[in-house]
């Protein structure tokens, strides 16, 4: 029996979306990330993320990126 490669289509590049992307594409996992939206834009909302969140992110090598754009609520 030949071993096929796994393919996975994620419907929604919100947050969880886009994070499962890239944990399974660091798994060597072939995704395909489908959105609705014409382009990613602000609307206004802020998003807190917690210790464990963070952690998540961290080992997905997102800490960099985030930080530039982040700030601390005080």
């Amino acid at each position: 029996m030949t071993k096929r490669k796994l393919n996975v289509a994620i419907v929604g590049a919100g947050m969880g979306g886009l994070a499962a992307a890239a944990a399974l594409r660091l798994k060597g996992i072939d995704v395909t990330v489908y959105e609705q939206a014409r382009q990613f834009a602000r609307v206004g909302a802020g998003i807190q993320i917690g210790c464990n969140a963070m952690h998540v992110l961290r080992g997905l090598g997102l800490e960099t990126r985030l930080r530039t754009d982040a700030f601390y609520p005080r």
